[in-house]
């Protein structure tokens, strides 16, 4: 019998899981090792900020889906991977065996190169983490958001909407980017977005961090921005599993993945989602939208690699459509260089993630 570990509950084991209720399996062992029994959705991060969503409209019962496909749920946190004798170390002191072992643990919001973020920086990875550190921000009279991305800006103008919903309007909201807002979907959707965030109150510091005190975050242009909570969002930083591994990583840090989702060097170890990044397609987004394209990769080429059958590649898309949401039910759309705002944006946001949670609730 062999035994296949999926490693965190992201998108792409949550696929597998599903398709394990589909098809049993023979002569197989799949466990799932995840720091705890829900996984958050992080595309419904900023509606729960806001007060639209309850947790439970977030997030989806591992224990039940395994239960349902036949899958062992390990609540622990992986240590440590031994690849040449194949197993695995849990903080709880266990040690797994593996045939086939697959990662989709996301990424950190944390990053090294700013003195003192790792003492003041409120972290909302792992996901599990994050509804009590929401219920901090909804307390924070001065809130500071590190990043010019769409994670700190929808998490920013979700928390101005729920603060404006809750009477707090002198709690006050910065964002510090050292780049244009969502620069890499063009000026005009910098521009559009940049407006929005000023109309809607929030306080924009275009410059970069470079210290954090008990009370500032400290800017290379000598701003000092009071904070009683902050948060980096900066883009993804990579989990430090790898590092102490002896798996290829990229410069990173990341898994270093082919285009079949194996580690270069153990064609037994898989990866998926924000923790890898792509030897031949570096500059994949890491988001969700790729997490659950790889999916389906993902399952066939872990049964194939039991099977030894056909592998396939993944193709990362050119463009993706991407729905923040900036508040009251408002979307901001993004294709490409092409963006707009309306409600009927966030309609269409909302069924998406509706959807999401339904097709895995159990």
């Amino acid at each position: 019998m062999k035994t296949i570990i999926l490693i965190g509950g992201g998108h792409s084991h949550l696929f597998c899981l599903k398709k394990l209720i589909q098809q049993k399996q023979a002569n197989e062992k799949w466990i799932l090792i995840s720091p705890s029994q829900y996984q958050y959705y992080s595309g419904m991060f900023s509606g729960y900020t806001e007060g639209i969503y309850s947790l439970e409209e977030t997030r989806i019962d591992l224990k039940a889906l395994c239960d349902s496909s036949g899958c062992d749920l390990v609540e622990s946190t992986v240590l440590s991977i031994d690849p040449h004798a194949q197993h695995l170390l849990t903080d709880k002191g266990e040690v797994l065996n593996y045939d086939i072992v697959s990662f989709d643990i996301g990424s950190k919001n944390d990053s090294l190169e700013i003195k003192g973020l790792q003492k003041q920086n409120l972290p909302i990875k792992p996901n599990y983490r994050f509804p009590e550190q929401i219920k901090k921000l909804h307390r924070s009279p001065r809130t500071a958001f590190i990043g010019g991305g769409s994670a700190s800006i929808e998490m920013a103008l979700s928390l101005k909407a729920w603060k404006e919903s809750n009477a707090h309007h002198h709690h006050t909201i910065s964002v510090i980017h050292s780049s244009p807002l969502l620069e890499k979907a063009g000026s005009s959707t910098s521009k559009k977005i940049t407006k929005l965030a000023e109309a809607k109150g929030i306080e924009l510091y275009p410059s970069r961090v470079e210290r954090i005190s008990d009370e500032y975050v400290w800017t290379n242009d000598d701003s000092s921005i009071p904070f009683d909570e902050v948060i980096f969002l900066g883009g993804p930083k990579a989990p430090p599993l790898f590092g102490s591994s002896k798996l290829a990583t990229d410069e990173q840090g990341f898994l270093l993945l082919n285009s079949y989702l194996q580690s270069v060097d153990f064609p037994n170890v898989f990866g998926a989602g924000d923790c890898g990044t792509l030897i031949d397609f570096p500059h994949t987004p890491k988001n969700g939208v790729t997490a659950v394209k790889q999916g389906p990769i993902l399952w066939n080429n872990l049964l194939a690699a039991k099977n030894k059958g056909k592998l396939l590649p993944f193709e990362p898309q050119k463009r993706h459509l991407a729905i923040m949401s900036v508040g009251n039910k408002t979307g901001f759309l993004t294709y490409g260089s092409f963006s707009l705002v309306s409600n009927w944006a966030w309609r269409l946001k909302n069924w998406i993630d509706v959807r999401f949670i339904w097709r895995y609730g159990g």
